[in-house]
């Protein structure tokens, strides 16, 4: 009884704060009252174009070393999004992994050390097997990008 009376409580609070919150959005988003016009204000016109107005926008500044750093940082976020996946997988079946191999081997306690061993090394296995290649192809990516944009080049050969 006492947990539902908590819930209601809770569920109230959290009511009333959205409502106030909606009621503070609503009123800072309304448009201001209009004022009455004041007297008609001559405009002057506008004076004629004398050239006219390129289709072709003017070209934009390039910072190599930011597009640089910032391939670099996409590669980087692959690498430890496939890390971070990988080590998860790998704590999970480096745990199953463990057990039945500790059961199977017979050591003193059966499971038990085999899981302690599997959750220490999957993790790490685990995180190298799909983080390296996620990585590499990170990199290729970013290079190939940076290659398209002719902001790094391939090397030139030497010649004798």
């Amino acid at each position: 009884m006492r947990n539902t009376a908590r819930t209601r409580m809770t569920l109230a609070v959290a009511t009333a704060a959205l409502v106030a919150l909606g009621a503070e959005a609503a009123t800072a988003n309304a448009a201001p009252a209009a004022a009455p016009d004041p007297a008609p204000v001559a405009v002057a016109p506008a004076p004629p174009a004398a050239e006219a107005i390129s289709p072709i926008p003017a070209a934009t500044p390039i910072d190599a070393q930011t597009d640089i750093n910032n391939a670099l940082n996409q590669a980087g976020n692959e690498f430890m999004l496939g890390a971070t996946a990988g080590t998860m997988a790998g704590g999970v079946i480096g745990l199953v992994a463990g057990c039945a191999i500790g059961a199977v081997v017979g050591m003193i306690g059966g499971c038990i050390p085999g899981l302690g061993l599997g959750a220490a090394i999957g993790p790490i296995i685990g995180g190298v097997v799909v983080g390296v290649p996620a990585g590499l192809a990170g990199l290729a990516q970013a290079y190939d990008t940076l290659h398209a944009a002719g902001e790094i080049s391939a090397p030139q050969p030497i010649l004798p």
